[in-house]
């Protein structure tokens, strides 16, 4: 009897401990409550299209305009009518030579300029390091962007720094030796580019300078793009580019140009004349603002005709023809909280529960957007009473009130 009170006791004990160690385990691991960090979050509403630029040109024709060809003006710089905009050359590689013959010239510049150069001038080598760190994250910014104007910028002020922390350091005194083998190399070159007979290539009109040639100059341009069906449209921005001869270039009639696309009737309630809106095309990093010019229902289809009038006009959007891009129309930005987070206070108002140094406290909402399992409050910055960035935001648990400790 007694061997069977302590098996019975031992029984009991081992299952205390059983449930003891696995009450603890749950303590440990199980949190009746879970958080998430605020953050700043931005959602557009936007329309994906494919589309045609527009402008009026005129063809800058050459009858050796297969051969190499040289250019005066960068695309979308304004120049003046017969004045010279390029050259033609005999040599295929004359063109190649005029590059680095420019390429040289400026290493040479340099090198000059970090020779005339001493400590005193410089500044201290700190002054110098933070130079070179400095050209170093700007030439990977350019890289990462593909922006290539940029990256020889940055190319030519870390080139600059090198020589400089050169020149403090004693290491180079001065760039004779070097500077005299990239002048004979580059005098070498200009005398080669000097022999290849060339023709003067002149601007028929005054306006703003395109080198790339396409084959839609006939095609489409400002006078007869408002009398194209949808249909017609969307034939040009399926139609293959192709390489026109013998032409050097275009000269575009003005700064203003269009981009014109094609949308159902649902989307085409997004447009009406002179609402302004964001264009991101394929291939440039920074969006472009325009104007709704012109809004044409296509009487023929179910399709409507929208006009986008642009003032803004570089090197980046000279070449664009046929281009895909994303309309924006509006872009909401706040904080981010999920859906689940939002809660109530007991005079009604909309908020959530934050943990705070370890306390409950509640924070005012205002909702600006809803998503699918969020939402964006607007973000007001300072005010304590109201929701801010990186505030711990509860999203789970129960029993929640403010003024709640919670280890």
């Amino acid at each position: 009897m007694k061997g069977k009170m302590i098996k019975l006791l031992a029984a009991v004990m081992s299952a205390f401990f059983i449930f003891y160690a696995g009450y603890q385990a749950y303590r440990f691991f199980y949190n009746p409550y879970q958080t998430e960090i605020t953050t700043e979050y931005s959602v557009s509403e936007a329309l994906h299209v494919h589309g045609v630029a527009v402008r009026s040109e005129t063809l800058i024709e050459s009858e050796y305009a297969s051969g190499s060809v040289s250019y005066v003006y960068e695309d979308a710089q304004r120049v003046l009518k017969n004045k010279t905009v390029a050259y033609t050359h005999a040599s295929a590689d004359t063109v190649d030579k005029m590059i680095r013959a420019e390429e040289l010239e400026k290493e040479i510049s340099l090198l000059q300029e970090a020779s005339r150069g001493n400590s005193q001038l410089y500044g201290t080598m700190e002054f110098i390091n933070t130079q070179i760190g400095s050209a170093v994250a700007d030439y990977a910014e350019a890289l990462d962007g593909k922006n290539l104007s940029a990256l020889s910028s940055a190319k030519e002020s870390l080139l600059l720094a090198i020589n400089k922390k050169t020149v403090i350091t004693g290491e180079e005194n001065k760039f004779e030796d070097r500077i005299a083998i990239l002048s004979a190399e580059c005098s070498e070159l200009k005398d080669e580019i000097g022999a290849d007979a060339a023709e003067t290539v002149v601007s028929p009109k005054t306006g703003y300078f395109i080198s790339e040639v396409d084959g839609f100059e006939g095609l489409i341009n400002k006078e007869n793009m408002f009398e194209m069906t949808a249909a017609q449209l969307e034939d040009i921005i399926e139609t293959q580019v192709v390489t026109v001869e013998p032409a050097v270039g275009k000269i575009a009639d003005d700064y203003k140009w269009y981009y014109v696309i094609s949308v159902s009737d649902e989307e085409a309630k997004s447009f009406y004349e002179g609402r302004s809106v964001e264009v991101n095309f394929d291939g440039i990093n920074d969006s472009i603002k325009f104007k709704v010019d012109s809004v044409l229902k296509d009487e023929t289809s179910e399709n409507t005709i929208v006009f986008l009038l642009c003032e803004k006009f570089t090197s980046e959007v000279a070449s664009l023809r046929q281009v895909s891009a994303d309309i924006v129309f509006s872009t909401i930005s706040g904080l981010r909280v999920s859906q689940s987070a939002v809660r109530f206070d007991n005079e009604q108002n909309m908020g959530v529960f934050i943990l705070d140094r370890g306390e409950v406290k509640f924070r005012k909402i205002e909702i600006s957007y809803e998503g699918n399992g969020y939402v964006i409050a607007k973000w007001y910055r300072g005010e304590t009473g109201n929701l801010q960035l990186y505030d711990e935001v509860f999203t789970a648990g129960s029993d929640l009130y403010v003024g709640k400790v919670i280890d």
